[in-house]
């Protein structure tokens, strides 16, 4: 049956249907789709005939077997009558029907050979008898055997981390993409793009199709993959293009560009098919209609359902984009078949501990992984099984700052990779599956026309929207995709081998309102969580021993809605009683739910899927946007009703650019302010109350620090929990002893924005209707409420960044610079055939194309091995003896000479020493500065190894803000770490006349101001550590480091309420610029989710240096006769020697890196004098 109704019984492959045989025959006879698809089938068999022959002619070498990448095959397709569709490699097919791809590898049973290669030779690939066609001997009564013992889990040992992994299988997995992961693909580095150069290829027909040559390939993806704004480097790009000495200039002439454009986006909604519909997912359009109910109160004779085609839509088979995803070399080898569990034990932990982190190590995996291993097979079929983990994502989005133009999107990601490719807009993860439509206009003119006039109760508008939504689900999920869901398809993978994959939906993120119509519930309503049904009435009990037991006991289920809905229903549309009616509200208003059909509950609850469990918890929205958002306006309205020039105090603060008007802010602004929310309130408020804002601030920045974590394990989840009862607590103390206390009212701009909304009602405004309303905070919020499923979620699906709506709002950009694109009237059909354009673009480079090493100029800077970096520069120096001259009489400067020698004494390479020498001998008299230079430079780059085994790098600069470090203490008093300012980053060439060689060495040192700790915070404290600047002329004021043991950069920030040092603004030291001291600091640890394990020491798992109970810093010696001494090949006199410093591993990476990788990046300056001509400095004089 169509969608209007009238039965069809002829139905043609391109998707229309007819009722008659002889239009059916007429139609097949001119049917370009129809053609099109025979034609691609015939062509498939034909290669597939080759490469069966290839097989036959080359069953000597059957490593070297050709596997074609097929379409997919459903379920119904595993027959014997389909079997040819699957590869014929082998001429012999072994007795038991094993496909052993890996027959010419020797068996490598080494610890130190790759997973992949480790694993045993009997795991070949079953491929079914009867897909095969292979006559099975006849059937013989199975010998008596004894059932197989129970073998352990496959683990791998322990890393340098205490990491290790266990899979469920016990032997190693078949595809390991933990294999091809480098050390660039863990760092968060900012690299140079590399280049890539054209690959040999050796296929007939033209690897440029549908362009004639390279040079108009390379236009054509500069044109449509290279941004629609084109900057200075797109400019450098097209250069590069038309300046190559390849460039074919009559073949550019020559291309016929509008036909390629129209190659590229065709879909298979439009004339004359797609030529890619064999190996890519392309956009269909579909008629999505629904059934409008009108009651009797519409008007006599008006009552009744009516069927009305409410959109086109414009979306992609789920099938199709799995196929598609699979088929990708690329994103394959990077894409996990098995799950496996992710343990973590350290020297100082007594037992392992869980790790959660990505998705295909949570226990949903799992637990979905297991279910799919212990279910029956298909009939006669043995194929690996893979869960193949999907996460929807939707939004609506404005295209334009001005203007109407909308898009309401649906994203598709694939959880079996990464979570952190998935934040690189350049890995191009993110599949758009659909664009989803609202009623259109003439859905008021439809109503009217029916109802003599009158139309239907905004009620009936909104009933009809929410039945539109499911509708345009009940497309995405068809037919094929709910027997892939139940049955699997057989695919090809790029790795030969041939699996049974099972689509599977774990999460579905979005923001509230959108959660309201994916679940069916009332937006806001009595019972507004769509996980659970606990009243409004009690959503302010987070953290409570009862509300954690109701949101389990009270979860949401299918079960309880179904029969509800029915019987709405049936009253809705066979006794015409209307959306809103007292009938219909008794039976739905309780719980919350509405009258229509949840697409996913209808379809896939039979089959495993709990879409209410599916609705994870959005970081975004519901705490930076809102819980802090709705916190952070009520302390500005108590602030303002306290004194109103509190509020200039609080923009005085550089908290951030006129922080009280709260404009032009997105979620990462609200981000930085709550992380620095404690010294910019402190002391703003009076005594009794300040303290539990104090509180508060630090409990709600220590909850979303650990909330937002990339990696948890156990112990940090019992944290996080214990966090949430208290943040639960607080919040009510904050509402009954704050909140009470003064007479808040609206902001202005609360009352600017109520007003224009009244305006827009067309609502007289009078002046007293804007006056500013007394407000309360409000505790009973979905928002808050959701604060406790965190931990649950976390517990289950892994990490919140592995379904955070931050993707998705990432995501948004690419359709906003399509739609740049267009001609912004029937936009959607061309945002359609852009992607096509774009996507299959990638996909003819990706074939041609291979990297090679960029050629960046200073490439060490952007090395995650190496511990830090400063640049090679010696064009910026001084004379030392004019250098301590200029800064003669400044207290930072005193004894400057003979403390930068005793430092660097401390520091000699035990290259210096000789093979008798054990220890430094004599003073500082023996270190000597080769030409008396002292070199200074700009910058300094720290590399370190983040909580979630990942590299970061800081940069820091000693002439703006960022210019704070810590360091390792080496006494447990004063706290674990030590913090200074970096006031200079030199580097002096030195000579140690003390050993046999008297060789120039380069050594790399920082002059820095030490901070002084004032007590020391705890984390049963609820405060920041404090921090001061010594008095200048304190012995340990001033001083030098190696920057090998600088841990990373430090945030620190001023204790505003204790004010500056100087009133006057005048300080005594230029180089330390103490006019601009404060009295006191505050160490922000919730700067970043790094920094703030650091400060649970113990528990980041990538910091090494905290796994040891006892373990403390290096040892320092105590003076110059204890100076460790080794041996070194000696070197000519004097001359300036091409080596690294010894030291240059920093304090966490000691035994993560050889030492030979981890040094400095300088070379010999008389070889570089030649490139420092046109090289820009990091240092400007």
């Amino acid at each position: 049956m169509n969608w209007d109704g009238i039965p069809t019984n002829f139905t043609c492959t391109c998707g229309r249907g007819f009722q008659q045989e002889s239009a059916f025959t007429r139609h097949q006879k001119s049917c370009v789709k129809g053609k099109k698809r025979l034609f691609s089938a015939l062509s498939k068999a034909k290669d597939l005939l080759k490469s069966a022959k290839r097989a036959r002619t080359h069953i000597t070498d059957p490593g070297s077997l050709p596997l074609p990448i097929l379409p997919h095959l459903t379920a119904s397709s595993c027959s014997p009558a389909s079997t040819s569709a699957l590869p014929q490699n082998n001429a012999t097919i072994p007795p038991n029907g094993v496909l052993d791809h890996h027959r010419g590898l020797k068996d490598n049973g080494s610890e130190d050979a790759p997973l992949a290669q480790r694993r045993m030779r009997h795991s070949g690939i079953h491929v079914p008898i009867n897909d095969l066609n292979v006559q099975q001997a006849p059937d013989s009564p199975p010998p008596l055997t004894h059932p197989p013992e129970l073998q352990p889990p496959f683990r791998t040992p322990r890393n340098i981390f205490g990491l290790m992994r266990q899979f469920f299988s016990s032997h190693p997995p078949s595809h390991d993409p933990e294999e091809a992961i480098t050390l660039e693909d863990i760092s968060a580095i900012p690299r140079p793009e590399r280049a890539l150069s054209a690959a040999i290829t050796t296929d007939e027909v033209s690897p440029y199709y549908p362009y004639s040559n390279r040079s108009s390939l390379e236009l054509g993806n500069w044109y449509w993959n290279g941004g629609v704004q084109k900057s200075q480097q797109s400019f450098s790009e097209l250069l590069n293009i038309v300046t190559d000495s390849d460039f074919d200039r009559a073949g550019v002439l020559a291309t016929p560009w509008d036909k390629i454009n129209s190659t590229l986006g065709q879909n298979e909604y439009e004339e004359g098919g797609n030529e890619w519909e064999d190996e890519d997912a392309g956009w269909r359009k579909t008629d999505v209609s629904i059934q409008i109910p009108f009651t009797c109160t519409n008007g006599p004779g008006h009552a009744g359902v009516r069927p009305y085609t409410a959109a086109e839509l414009y979306h992609r088979s789920l099938v199709g984009v799995i196929c598609e995803k699979l088929a990708n070399v690329e994103d394959d080898e990077l894409f996990h078949y098995e799950p496996y569990e992710l343990l973590w034990h350290p020297g100082h932990l007594q037992s392992e501990v869980k790790i959660y982190g990505e998705l295909y190590t949570s226990p949903a995996f799992m637990a979905a992984h297991q279910e799919l291993q212990d279910s029956p097979r298909e009939p006669g079929c043995d194929l690996p099984r893979v869960v193949v983990s999907l996460m929807f994502w939707s939004d609506a989005t404005h295209l334009t700052s001005f203007g109407n133009a909308k898009l309401w999107p649906v994203y598709l990601f694939f959880r079996n990779e990464s979570k952190y490719r998935h934040y690189k807009p350049s890995c191009h993860l993110g599949n758009h599956v659909a664009y989803f439509q609202k009623l259109p206009d003439s859905f008021k003119d439809f109503t009217c026309h029916h109802t003599g006039g009158k139309g239907v109760s905004q009620e009936c508008t909104t009933h009809c929207q929410r039945e539109l939504f499911q509708a345009q689900w009940e497309v995405l999920l068809d037919q094929e995709f709910l027997e892939a869901y139940e049955h699997g398809i057989i695919i090809v993978c790029c790795d030969g081998v041939v699996r049974r994959f099972y689509p599977r939906i774990f999460t579905y993120s979005a923001d509230y309102p959108e959660k309201a119509l994916i679940a069916t519930i009332r937006q806001l309503g009595g019972c507004p969580c769509p996980r659970c049904l606990i009243p409004k009435s009690r959503l302010h009990n987070l953290g409570m021993t009862r509300d954690r037991q109701q949101r389990t006991t009270l979860q949401r289920s299918h079960g309880d809605q179904k029969p509800l809905v029915d019987t709405a229903r049936k009253l809705i549309y066979e006794k015409n009683y209307g959306v809103d009616s007292t009938g219909v509200e008794n039976l739905l208003k309780p719980c919350s739910w509405v009258p229509t059909y949840n697409t996913f509950s209808k379809y896939l609850s039979v089959l495993g899927l709990n879409i209410f469990e599916a609705l994870v918890v959005d970081l975004l929205h519901e705490v930076e946007l809102g819980v802090w958002r709705s916190l952070l306006i009520h302390l500005l309205r108590i602030i303002r009703s306290i004194d109103k020039d509190l509020v200039h105090e609080l923009d005085r603060r550089r908290f951030t650019a006129n922080t009280s008007e709260l404009s032009n802010m997105v979620a990462h602004n609200f981000e930085d302010l709550l992380q620095c929310a404690m010294p910019v309130f402190d002391g703003l408020f009076p005594a009794p109350q300040n303290q539990i804002v104090q509180d508060l601030l630090f409990t709600l920045a220590h909850w979303h620090g650990l909330s937002k974590l990339r990696m948890h394990s156990d112990l940090t989840l019992d944290i996080l929990d214990a966090m949430t009862t208290d943040i639960g607590n607080q919040l009510c103390n904050f509402k009954v002893n704050v909140c009470s206390a003064f007479d808040a009212k609206e902001l202005d701009r609360e009352v600017n924005a109520r007003s224009r909304h009244l305006a827009k009602e067309a609502i007289r405004q009078t002046q007293a209707g804007k006056k500013n309303k007394t407000v309360s905070f409000n505790l009973r919020t979905y928002k808050i409420h959701a604060l406790g499923d965190y931990m649950s979620c976390i517990r289950r699906f892994g990490t919140t960044d592995s379904y955070s709506t931050e993707p998705g709002e990432l995501e948004h950009r690419t359709g906003k610079r399509r739609y740049l694109r267009t001609d912004r009237k029937s936009f959607i059909c061309q945002l359609t055939q852009i992607e096509r354009r774009q996507t299959c673009i990638r996909r003819i480079k990706s074939r041609l194309q291979k990297s090679r090493p960029s050629e960046a100029p200073d490439i060490m800077a952007y090395e995650p091995r190496v511990h830090h970096h400063i640049g090679v520069s010696e064009k910026v120096n001084n004379d030392i003896g004019s250098y301590l001259r200029l800064h003669g009489g400044d207290p930072a400067m005193q004894n400057y000479y003979s403390h930068l020698k005793e430092h660097l004494l401390l520091r000699i390479p035990v290259s210096q020493l000789g093979n008798s020498c054990q220890q430094v001998e004599g003073g500082t008299d023996q270190v000597l500065f080769k030409r008396n230079r002292i070199y200074h430079h700009n910058i300094a780059r720290f590399n370190y190894t983040t909580y979630d085994t990942r590299r970061d790098q800081d940069v820091i600069n000693p002439k703006t803000s960022h210019c704070d470090i810590m360091v390792l203490n080496s006494t447990s008093d004063d706290g674990r770490y030590r913090y200074a300012r970096v006031l200079g980053v030199h580097h002096v060439n030195i000579v140690y006349t003390g050993g046999p060689y008297h060789t120039a060495f380069k050594m790399e040192f920082l002059f820095v101001r030490w901070f002084a700790p004032i007590g020391h915070a705890d984390l049963g404290r609820t405060a920041l550590d404090r921090l001061r600047f010594p008095a200048l002329d304190s012995e340990d004021a001033f001083g030098f480091l190696s920057p090998a043991d600088v841990m990373r950069a430090a945030h620190i920030i001023p204790c505003f309420s204790k004010g500056m040092r100087h009133s006057d603004g005048k300080g005594l030291s230029g180089m330390a610029s103490d006019k601009n001291d404060w009295c006191e600091y505050f160490v922000n640890r919730f700067v970043d989710r790094d920094m703030l394990m650091r400060f649970h020491y113990g528990l980041g798992v990538g910091h090494v240096y905290s796994h040891e109970e006892a373990l403390g810093p290096p040892p320092k010696p105590t003076s110059l006769d204890e100076a460790p001494c080794n041996e070194q090949v000696g070197g000519d006199e004097y001359e300036l020697e091409d080596e690294w410093e010894d030291d240059h591993t920093g304090v966490e990476e000691g035994e993560l890196f050889d030492q030979e990788k981890n040094e400095s990046s300088e070379l010999v300056l008389e070889e570089l004098e030649d490139m420092f001509v046109q090289h820009e400095y990091d240092y400007e004089p």
